[in-house]
């Protein structure tokens, strides 16, 4: 069935401004127009449709991006939690160490400290020990000492005679030939081995005669001694040969009193003591009175 349409009609081609063909919209075919509204029908459907689409898919792009977001923020969170931690950690563990580093030097010092004061006190005591022992050992030699000399003076005191000088007989008294003089005659005394300087004691108790330096007719330095009346005999005794004198004449001296020192002095081949003894004034062999100071 033909559809009469509005206005009257020409074919675009017959006309020959053709956009004059159409004087308004309601001359349009609607032919032409069932297409446009098609067509914004399907722009408007598939408007809704992305609308749709995008209301469906943009929650869920939302929902993943805030779900990203969440995840890194939380990533991030943690990240930053673990950071922190690590940090607050690493802080820590260093002040710690610092700690403990502190600690050791405050042991390490302490200790130094201590061992030092320990080896002070040692040390005190080592000194102390050294010193208690050093004075006992001189309290021990003091008195091993006085001890010795209390016993030298007993038997000094308890002895008729003093050996007058350190050393053996070397020459008895008798005839002889001299070794200088090289002739027979008669040794008065008795010559006692020694070194030059070697201490020269009196025999007994008595008073000094005589204290004679230089040549002496041969006797060199000599000393004479008057010990009075001993073991019933008027007793004196001489000392020849002297390298030095330390009495004089006058002079009171003792059993074992030193009284001069040994030489080689007058008529003498060699270092020693020439010790005469004087019976009532009568030279005698000086050996069983010598013999009495042993």
């Amino acid at each position: 069935m033909a559809r009469s349409l509005p206005g009257p009609y020409q074919p675009r081609c017959a006309v020959e401004d053709p956009d004059a063909a159409f004087l308004d919209n309601a001359s349009l075919p609607r032919r032409k127009a069932a297409p446009n509204r098609f067509l914004r029908g399907g722009i408007a459907v598939g408007a809704a449709s992305v609308v749709g689409l995008l209301a469906i898919v943009t929650p869920g792009v939302a929902t993943s991006a805030i779900a990203a977001n969440n995840a890194t923020t939380t990533t991030d969170g943690a990240s930053v939690r673990n950071a922190d931690r690590a940090g607050t950690l690493d802080a820590f563990e260093a002040r710690e160490s610092s700690v403990d580093r502190s600690a050791v030097r405050d042991d390490t010092a302490s200790a130094v400290a201590e061992r030092a004061t320990s080896m002070e006190l040692v040390g005190e005591k080592v000194a102390k020990t050294q010193t208690e022992a050093a004075a006992q050992v001189r309290s021990q030699s003091l008195s091993s000492t006085t001890t010795k000399i209390d016993a030298e003076n007993v038997r000094i005191k308890s002895q008729v005679f003093f050996w007058p000088t350190e050393g053996s007989i070397v020459s008895p008294w008798g005839m002889r030939m001299h070794p200088i003089l090289h002739y027979m005659r008669l040794h008065g005394g008795a010559d006692i081995g020694g070194n030059t300087g070697a201490p020269i004691y009196a025999v007994a108790d008595g008073v000094v005669t005589k204290a004679a330096s230089g040549y002496n007719g041969g006797s060199g330095n000599n000393v004479r001694i008057d010990h009075g009346v001993l073991d019933g005999t008027n007793l004196e005794t001489t000392y020849l040969h002297m390298n030095s004198i330390d009495v004089a004449v006058g002079q009171k001296v003792k059993k074992g009193q030193r009284i001069g020192t040994v030489g080689s002095t007058g008529l003498s081949t060699a270092p020693h003591l020439h010790f005469s003894v004087y019976d009532n004034g009568e030279n005698v062999d000086p050996a069983p009175w010598l013999a009495k100071g042993r």
